[in-house]
């Protein structure tokens, strides 16, 4: 026999894989990171801003080809690509949800990143983090709060997390100089994100990975 924990493994391989997923914003288009985007995500993450911020290593493009690949096949992370539709669906950035507790807590992590310096301070980042929240709560069985993990320096995130979006201070992690922000899908913050109009396509034609 198999235990509850077991079972939902096997069934999150296939709810957490967004091969096909399209969420339409107000103004961003949200897509699978297929490999046709690894060429601008390497350059992404070829600045050391970007690293820095998101706590990430510099990989080659061979190893950045290796990671796509292995993020769309994962049964406990999916990521979506940020498309800014007036700018004839120009990648602008990338938001991730991981999932942290799947049997006790229901604890999903969320992070997000506008990699096009003139992408920010428009209010993308809100746009896309909630509607990554949105459709990961309503096709990923369990998840009952979403955490943020931000460096303590990151001010204009954490900024985006508890005024914007609702999130409240869960706790401090001084050895990794990180402070941590929780949402509960039963607090009145995710009530309030859930009136917001978004758009969930599903396109299970879609093969290119």
């Amino acid at each position: 026999s198999y235990s509850f924990c077991t079972l939902l493994d096997l069934f999150l391989l296939h709810t957490m894989n967004n091969l096909g997923v399209t969420i339409n914003r107000e103004r961003l288009t949200l897509v699978p990171y297929l490999k046709k985007y690894v060429e601008i995500y390497h350059k992404w993450m070829s600045e050391s801003e970007l690293r820095d911020l998101t706590c990430s290593d510099e990989l080659t493009l061979e190893e950045e080809e290796r990671n796509q690949i292995e993020w769309l096949e994962s049964g406990d992370k999916m990521t979506f690509i940020l498309l800014e539709r007036s700018r004839d669906n120009r990648p602008i950035g990338d938001c991730n949800v991981f999932l942290i507790d799947k049997c006790e807590e229901g604890e999903a992590e969320i992070e997000i990143m506008i990699a096009e310096p003139t992408a920010r301070r428009k209010g993308y980042a809100q746009e896309a983090v909630a509607g990554v929240m949105l459709y990961a709560q309503q096709y990923v069985p369990g998840i009952r709060k979403f955490t943020a993990k931000i460096l303590q320096k990151n001010e204009s995130s954490i900024k985006l997390f508890t005024e914007k979006l609702g999130f409240h201070h869960h706790r401090t992690v001084a050895v990794f100089d990180e402070e941590h922000y929780q949402l509960e899908v039963d607090s009145e913050a995710w009530r309030a994100l859930k009136t917001a109009p978004h758009e969930v396509i599903i396109e299970t034609e879609n093969t290119d990975i």
